[in-house]
């Protein structure tokens, strides 16, 4: 790791800490002894399918925005929990590509558990609920 100030690479760990974006680490340049931060998180390369045939890169923004929209009442660090489970669930399935659909029934899973009313903003808009029988329908598997 380079040093931000001097740009010399012989830099040291003082100390790790997981967060939950990753890893963050307290650094020290050995020439100029300033101290700085970095963090640091695991790239995997997943490839999502969409319901139209394209294929895109898996972006972990996607999930939180969609979390931001469908739980009005949730905190933002609930929030970044779900959406790091959500996240370690679907790497955990070893599936790439991986559907978009099956993305959305693992959202759906951990949002149950939280917020049926979160659940039920979400699922109308991934299932493609306009009929109020149908959203009656999913409201009873809720309760």
């Amino acid at each position: 790791m380079d040093c931000p100030y001097c740009a010399h690479n012989d830099t040291k760990v003082l100390e790790s800490r997981l967060v939950s974006e990753g890893v963050r680490r307290r650094r020290s340049c050995g020439k100029c002894e300033n101290r700085f931060t970095t963090y640091e998180k695991a790239f995997f390369n997943l490839t999502v399918l969409k319901k139209d045939g394209r294929m895109q890169p898996f972006d972990t923004k996607k999930i939180s925005e969609s979390l931001q929209r469908s739980c009005i009442k949730v905190d933002d660090t609930k929030l970044i929990e779900i959406t790091n489970l959500i996240e370690r669930k679907l790497l955990a399935k070893k599936i790439n590509p991986i559907k978009t659909k099956e993305i959305g029934k693992v959202v759906l899973r951990e949002l149950k558990k939280i917020d049926k009313m979160a659940y039920l903003r979400f699922a109308s808009i991934h299932k493609s609920i306009e009929d109020p029988k149908l959203l009656e329908k999913e409201l009873q598997t809720i309760t």
